[in-house]
């Protein structure tokens, strides 16, 4: 069996997700998939895949939840009397 994903289709199955969302993913600067070309063919290494999938579910677990403010609190009211 081969270490490699081969194809944006390919890629697209392993991931679960769209050839489109592996692209914008590959094209990313903050850490981007980690593809490369070989003769005109798009490959992804497992192991590099583990890695990238790894530090994307650790980035998602470290990051605080966004808080939701009440109306009440993001707009200040005036009485005009």
């Amino acid at each position: 069996m081969s270490n490699f994903v081969e194809t944006w289709k390919g890629i697209a199955t392993a991931l679960g997700r769209s050839e489109r969302w592996c692209r914008y993913m590959a094209r990313r600067g903050a850490d981007p998939l980690p593809v490369f070309k070989v003769g005109g063919i798009v490959r992804l290494n497992n192991n590099d895949l583990e890695d990238w999938l790894s530090r994307q579910r650790d980035r998602s677990i470290t990051q605080p939840a966004l808080t939701r403010q009440t109306p009440a609190e993001d707009v200040a009211l005036r009485l005009i009397a």
